[in-house]
């Protein structure tokens, strides 16, 4: 009987060992399961970190490179803005104060009589710059230099006018579209049209049905004005 309950004893003994064999077992998988689970994390958080880092140094150098390359390009940049607007004013400033011939040919376009056929047959600008000397030093020096580029401008055009109605009243027409060439009277003066009715040419001889007049339009600055560049 004793014998019997030793193996039993013994019996027990070696299923406890086995629990505790399998116990210790279980939670030493379980351990290296959490350690490798939690390695696989601080891992990846490494690598986002590292990659993030490397990242923001490159964002950083090419931050740095522009402007690096913007301090370099920026005064030249506004260099040429400055130079772009300072031509742009001188072109204005020209433009505005000197001698220019654009806006009598615009007048000459624009401005015709409403009751009658008109048209130009020649058109002659001239600017007399004799007496101005030669160019010297000073004020004396600028002053010739002046006079020499604005001079005494003149104009004088030709052409015919067909005229169906009175010639009073087309020569009172011209007078008013004389008044109205602005750019006429800025570098010229006022034009004065005159008709030539000796010389009138009537197609066919049918006077009452219409007549060519030639005409005449002269303009001339007879001085050099004191508030000129």
């Amino acid at each position: 009987m004793f014998e019997l309950n030793l193996i039993k004893d013994k019996a027990k003994a070696r299923q406890r060992r086995r629990v505790i064999f399998l116990s210790v077992v279980s939670i030493l998988f379980l351990a290296g399961l959490l350690a490798i689970f939690v390695g696989s994390l601080f891992w990846k958080e490494t690598t986002d970190l590292k990659t993030a880092n490397n990242e923001i140094a490159t964002v950083e150098k090419k931050l740095t490179d522009m402007k690096s390359d913007l301090d370099v390009r920026e005064p030249a940049a506004r260099k040429r803005r400055n130079s772009v607007i300072e031509a742009w004013y001188e072109d204005v400033s020209v433009r505005q104060d000197r001698p220019y011939f654009s806006p009598i040919i615009k007048d000459l376009v624009e401005h015709h009589p409403s009751t009658a056929r008109f048209w130009y047959n020649s058109v002659s600008i001239s600017t007399n710059t004799e007496g101005a000397g030669p160019r010297g030093t000073g004020a004396e020096g600028a002053a010739a230099s002046a006079k020499a580029l604005m001079g005494t401008r003149g104009l004088e055009a030709g052409g015919y006018i067909q005229i169906e109605g009175s010639d009073i009243l087309t020569e009172v027409e011209l007078r008013t579209i004389a008044k109205q060439m602005d750019g006429m009277l800025k570098l010229v003066g006022e034009p004065k049209f005159t008709l030539d009715v000796s010389a009138e040419v009537v197609p066919g001889g049918d006077s009452e049905a219409s007549r060519y007049v030639p005409f005449t339009m002269r303009a001339a600055q007879t001085q050099f004005t004191s508030n000129a560049p």
